[in-house]
């Protein structure tokens, strides 16, 4: 696959054949999450940047509205550390090859259906059991979740307002399974029913699918979804720019002069493409994948 790069002063850009990844810095008080907080997660992320004294990856940012699709935590953690700016890779959400997917939870345990409705009786909601699950009504009043077994599938119910209210409704869930010691993962749509079909795990907890207007408008209205409410795939996304704390806490310089500088020690580094697939540090990244170099 070919790729292309150009540059202004302002912003260092990709031509990936889907779409444009523009990488800049942003003043940090400008951009807008939608997931909330993990505070265990987010001391861990604080201590790793304070160690390496940089900004490994960039955050994935909405060219229009400044909604983070991808990096709340770094953005926190940015803050935490008095940071002024942060690197964004800027794309085009209403581009139609930026898919909004879930993370549906996935318990191990051979008895995690049981586990489950517990839990749901615990707290209050109720489950219906049926023939099958169309995954279309899940987030449809009062439906805001459902659960698969083997053999046997439940439509969750409670009342909700809105798609915020249902996913505090999946975390409450998922809160209770853990204080009962019960381990809960999350896996991407196809790979929770493949590991349920060869017995990985015993039951996978769907989650309504949320469109990227929910997101932008709960986003800008100051709220936040539960973690891991969205899943975003992106045709491909920098990795490893590398960005100095002190470019990011310099008061000296303007938010175009650490651009600039961004742009030119980004142009000294060579472009890698990685395919779709690509194991990268532990993980498997389903999009192509630009490492600096």
């Amino acid at each position: 696959m070919k790729h292309l790069s150009s540059s202004s002063s302002s912003t260092y850009v990709i031509h990936h054949e889907k779409l444009d990844l523009k990488i800049g810095l942003f003043d940090i008080r400008d951009v807008f999450i939608h997931e909330e907080i993990i505070p265990e997660l987010l001391e861990k992320l604080i201590r790793n940047i304070e160690s390496v004294g940089y900004l490994k990856h960039p955050i994935i940012l909405d060219e229009k509205s400044h909604v983070v699709l991808d990096g709340m935590h770094r953005v926190a953690a940015l803050k935490k550390l008095g940071c002024l700016r942060i690197p964004a890779c800027m794309v085009n959400y209403e581009n139609p090859f930026i898919i909004v997917g879930c993370w549906y939870r996935v318990l191990k345990e051979a008895n995690a259906t049981s586990l489950v409705l517990q839990a749901i009786d615990k707290l209050g909601f109720s489950s219906e059991n049926v023939h099958s699950i169309d995954v279309d009504t899940l987030g449809v009043p009062p439906v805001f979740a459902a659960l698969q077994g083997l053999n046997v599938s439940f439509l969750i119910r409670s009342n909700f307002r809105n798609l915020r209210e249902a996913y505090n409704h999946v975390k409450l869930i998922e809160e209770t399974l853990k204080s009962n010691s019960v381990k809960v993962e999350h896996e991407t749509e196809n790979d929770a029913f493949l590991k349920l079909k060869e017995g990985i795990v015993g039951a996978v907890l769907l989650t309504p699918k949320l469109s990227k207007k929910d997101i932008v408008e709960t986003a800008l209205s100051g709220q936040v979804f539960a973690y891991k409410a969205t899943r975003h795939v992106i045709p491909a996304r920098p990795l490893r720019i590398n960005v100095p704390l002190t470019l990011l806490k310099d008061e000296k310089k303007t938010l175009e002069q650490a651009n600039e500088e961004l742009v030119q020690n980004l142009k000294k580094k060579r472009l890698k493409l990685m395919p779709a697939g690509s194991i990268i540090e532990g993980r498997r990244y389903e999009e192509d994948v630009y490492i600096f170099e």
